[in-house]
């Protein structure tokens, strides 16, 4: 993995990164993670630049945060480029250690503060040991590269795939969410076989993947995480004369990860825990019948 464009080659903090519909009652351990570090540091800015509805958004995770007992919880609202240029508002944003992107559209979040004030410290809080937070939309735009349109449901057909530059905190990933939900396995695999050296996670709904280092991640929550590698692709006829319908793709690899999964980035691959590689003991004296 190429390490992050911002002050620091080697970031001291950590990615959230969610499927979309995480829990905000009952079994709420993602939302509890996050709050967890806010606690620990200055708080928690909710930044609902992405949504058309950023008082209705602001007001669900304003009460989960306060049932978790987060007190500092502020909310940036940017509906302009000029307000992400604002020093009001970059204070703000510097006033919090865990910065969350709701859902909603990935392209308002990269059209409305890419390359402004609100980016550089974005990036600044990420290299100094803060935490960004990203759900639906706020995952999606993580990666360097974003998907932003692609009917779920549909297979590899590169024509349908719309992909655009992201915020960069994950540099060398495409990013796709709500996955099995929606099924978005045939986009993930188009958007890969585009560009090999991107590697293709797919999140499920209620499900995260909490990154660390930028060297490997944790999978928590409900569902599973899906990371497509197409570094050993064989064949695509992707360069071929066949742009519209469903490409060949041989080689393609694929990994499924679930709750307290670890995957290794820089090598691609997970890595196997010595409690899984123990045998199941053996059942002394049940016979087979009652086993």
């Amino acid at each position: 993995m190429s390490r992050n464009n911002g002050n620091s080659d080697h970031p001291r903090g950590s990615l959230i990164i969610i499927g979309g519909h995480e829990q905000k009652e009952g079994n709420t351990v993602i939302l509890e993670e996050v709050a967890r570090r806010a606690k620990e540091g200055k708080g928690l800015i909710l930044v609902t630049v992405a949504t058309h509805e950023p008082e209705e958004l602001a007001k669900d995770y304003r009460k989960a945060f306060k049932e978790l007992g987060l007190n500092k919880f502020d909310v940036l609202d940017i509906r302009t480029r000029e307000e992400a240029h604002d020093p009001k508002n970059v204070e703000k944003v510097m006033k919090s250690s865990v910065v969350f992107f709701t859902g909603g559209d990935q392209l308002r979040i990269t059209s409305q503060i890419g390359d402004s004030p609100i980016f550089t410290c974005l990036h600044d809080i990420y290299a100094n040991g803060g935490t960004i937070v990203g759900t639906s939309a706020g995952a999606a735009a993580m990666s360097g590269t974003m998907l932003i349109s692609g009917g779920s449901y549909q297979t590899t057909e590169i024509s349908a795939i719309g992909m655009a530059p992201g915020l960069r905190l994950m540099p060398d990933v495409v990013i796709d969410t709500h996955f099995a939900e929606r099924g978005r396995i045939g986009r993930l695999v188009g958007a890969v076989a585009q560009n090999p050296a991107n590697l293709g996670i797919g999140i499920d709904e209620d499900t995260a993947i909490l990154v660390h280092d930028e060297e490997g991640f944790t999978v928590i929550g409900s569902g599973g995480v899906y990371v497509v590698d197409g570094r050993d692709i064989a064949y695509s006829s992707l360069s071929e004369s066949r742009p519209e319908g469903k490409p060949s793709i041989f080689g393609v690899k694929l990994h499924i990860l679930g709750e307290g999964d670890v995957f290794d980035l820089v090598k691609r691959e997970p890595v196997v825990s010595a409690e899984a590689l123990q045998p199941e003991p053996e059942l002394v004296g049940v016979n087979e019948d009652e086993k």
